[in-house]
């Protein structure tokens, strides 16, 4: 069979054409995942902590990278504002067009539920407001049969009761037994020495009328 035959018959040219566009379609994918990949180049993230968006977004621009704000926090040692946080962290070798995640620092404090303090000491109450957030603790002794008892959380002079939500950044006070009852009072009385004679000298004064 010739050539011509060869290149006449419809199945062999369908076959031909199918290998060159499979041929044409491998090239084409190479292409664009080089172009994609950039021929493996990569970038480092910029370090944008404690800097504003609008100051941060040249660094970003001038490294093909691409960002995006996720969330967003309240810390007090942190201008508001201000990036806290990258994903991936800061210093990171990333390829060109990534999107970089954002976390910023809120502008106001976010609300947290007070825990159950009543009844535990006062050094374990301000260890669990510690640890949800609350820095600022004040303490307030009351009257109570036991010295160094919780018996209550006040915000702005009112009473919280559990899961009350306030600021993160609320000043808070714990009412904290003193010990001091009327009960404790009285108990102290106790053991307090009086002379017979003092007693008797009471007993035979007169009762004037």
């Amino acid at each position: 069979m010739g050539l011509e035959k060869i290149f006449k018959n419809v199945i062999i040219k369908n076959l031909l054409l199918v290998i060159l566009l499979f041929a044409i379609l491998v090239f084409g994918i190479s292409l664009l995942l080089n172009t994609y990949t950039h021929h493996g180049e990569s970038v480092e993230i910029p370090d944008v902590k404690a800097m504003k968006l609008e100051v941060a977004k040249p660094l970003f621009e001038s490294r093909e990278l691409f960002y995006q704000v996720i969330d967003s926090t309240y810390n007090k040692t942190v201008s508001p504002g201000t990036i806290i946080e990258t994903i991936p962290p800061v210093g990171s070798k990333v390829k060109k067009g990534r999107t970089i995640y954002i976390r910023l620092n809120s502008y106001t404090s976010g609300m947290t539920s007070v825990p159950d303090v009543k009844d535990v000491s006062q050094r374990q109450a301000v260890a669990m407001l510690n640890s949800l957030g609350f820095i600022k603790v004040e303490t307030k002794w009351v009257e109570g049969a036991y010295r160094d008892l919780v018996v209550g959380l006040e915000y702005r002079g009112r009473a919280l009761q559990i899961k009350d939500k306030v600021p993160a950044d609320a000043v808070l006070t714990l009412l904290v037994s003193s010990g001091n009852s009327m009960n404790e009072q009285a108990d102290s009385l106790d053991g307090i020495f009086i002379p017979d004679e003092e007693i008797e000298e009471e007993s035979d004064t007169p009762l004037d009328f």
